[in-house]
């Protein structure tokens, strides 16, 4: 199995924003909406579509494991619609019981890159996770993922409070051993599960 090391950096926001990042300007309507009881394929085609070039494998599960991960209750998924088309994506753990959240993943789709949205996005997921009491916000990010994303966090105020070196496995090396265990791959997203 081929390992990549990689920097990440742990975030945290104490506080809400003063302001909400208004949406870029577009031919589109934008809006958001919460998938509840994401279908398994329908989220592995969000996964997978951001995280594939930046190496993200910690969803890349069987059914059962993944159905735990993301149906869990503290667990709440939203997506980005450009029109009625999937633009990007966020995913929170809430955990109401000590008072903080953390995001978890988010990511802009391929197509919609260089819009403008990822700002869009950053401030949505900021504020749906302070809607429920928290008083802290969590965000990792690491040197696979999109070298725009540490300053786009720390723009929305995040500061880190820590940082470790990790050896994490390359797709290729946990898409191999998925399919040795016979994990479905993502297809399309199932109609009624979240917008196309």
């Amino acid at each position: 199995m081929r390992l990549l090391t990689t920097t990440v950096t742990s975030l945290e926001l104490r506080r809400p924003p003063e302001r909400v990042a208004s949406p870029p300007a577009s031919d589109k309507e934008l809006s958001f909406r919460e998938i509840r009881d994401i279908a398994l394929d329908a989220y592995r085609t969000l996964y997978r579509s951001v995280g594939d070039p930046h190496h993200w494998t910690s969803r890349i599960l069987p059914d059962d494991r993944l159905d735990r991960e993301i149906h869990d209750e503290a667990t709440r998924i939203f997506v980005l619609l450009a029109d009625d088309i999937v633009a990007g994506w966020f995913e929170l753990e809430m955990r109401r019981s000590l008072e903080s959240a953390r995001i978890v993943h988010l990511g802009i789709m391929p197509a919609f890159r260089g819009r403008g949205l990822a700002d869009h996005l950053v401030s949505k997921a900021i504020v749906t996770g302070f809607s429920e009491g928290a008083e802290r916000l969590t965000i990792e990010t690491n040197t696979l993922d999109h070298p725009a994303a540490l300053p786009l966090y720390r723009k929305h105020g995040f500061t880190p409070y820590a940082t470790r070196m990790v050896q994490t496995p390359a797709i290729e090396s946990v898409e191999a051993l998925a399919r040795e265990h016979h994990t479905p791959s993502p297809t399309s997203m199932v109609a009624g599960d979240a917008p196309r």
